[in-house]
């Protein structure tokens, strides 16, 4: 029996709403959308206010894709309104607003999750599967593009790798930035290592890099080595594991599921609170 399909809407339709608002199209009845930019294609949406997307008793769950000093003011009225909420990362501007909304949506028995599409990719899945099988004492992070720099490089890149390492290793016992450089804009290249009793993780972002790449390797006891590029992991230089699904497709399908009844996503509740705390250990 085909699974109902929830009525949803999204807040912010920007470049990343944009895909947001086709995935939930493609899953569930999107009702609503509401932008400040010019009206996107949403031939199924109809526009409107926070406001009147929080007062429809009929929509279920809300999707917030705004800038992130937007956030907490957003979920807290949609939580209120009885909404499910899935927020682009980070959740909040401060990990203590974080997890006074994770608070709230747990006395209002509603999902408040995160979104960190990285997690949700099949092979990040995979990757983190086979860390359970051995010892890690190195996991390295690095990320190289051109572009995204309307928002601070934490805010828009950093955040991932460090929801990566609280995902797998949970609080570090120190962080430390290593090093900030100004290309474009404040900051553009940062490199930032975690300590954990028994691993280090580091992560270097470069949004100024002629280089396109997003390699994540972990790096055993024994001196072998599994790496996580895009779709793909390589163990010892082989492919072991590859998906050609895409995580925001999966992140969308996991957020409904569990608007559904279903169960609760790996980001949900304090988790994107958590990842603040990392990113407040770092400043």
């Amino acid at each position: 029996m085909e699974q109902k399909r929830l009525k949803t809407a999204i807040i912010g339709v920007g470049r990343w709403g944009m895909n947001v608002a086709r995935e939930l199209d493609a899953r569930s009845e999107l009702v609503y959308f509401a932008s400040k930019q010019s009206t996107p294609s949403l031939a199924h949406a109809r526009r409107a206010t926070v406001e009147e997307i929080c007062a429809d008793s009929g929509i279920e769950a809300v999707a917030i894709a705004t800038p992130v000093p937007t956030h907490g003011d957003i979920i807290r009225v949609a939580l209120e309104a009885g909404k499910h909420v899935l927020c682009e990362k980070p959740l909040t501007a401060t990990s203590q607003e974080a997890h006074a909304l994770a608070q709230l949506a747990s006395e209002k028995g509603r999902v408040l999750m995160t979104g960190y599409t990285l997690l949700y990719s099949p092979a990040y899945q995979e990757f983190k599967r086979l860390l359970q099988e051995k010892r890690s004492v190195r996991i390295e992070c690095i990320r190289k593009k051109y572009g995204t720099f309307t928002d601070t490089i934490e805010n828009a890149l950093l955040t991932h790798y460090l929801s990566i390492a609280y995902d797998l290793l949970g609080t570090p016992t120190t962080a430390s930035v290593k090093n900030r450089e100004a290309v474009e804009t404040a900051c553009d290249r940062i490199e930032i290592s975690l300590a954990y009793q028994e691993c280090e993780f580091t992560a270097q972002i470069d949004r100024a890099s002629k280089e396109e790449a997003h390699i994540v390797t972990a790096t055993f006891e024994d001196g072998t080595s599994l790496v996580w590029s895009d779709t793909k992991l390589y163990k010892d230089g082989e492919v072991v594991f590859e998906s050609p699904d895409t995580p925001l497709a999966e992140e969308i399908r996991v957020f409904l599921e569990a608007a559904a009844g279903g169960a609760a996503p790996q980001t949900a509740g304090d988790f994107g609170a958590r990842v603040l705390e990392i990113h407040e250990l770092l400043t």
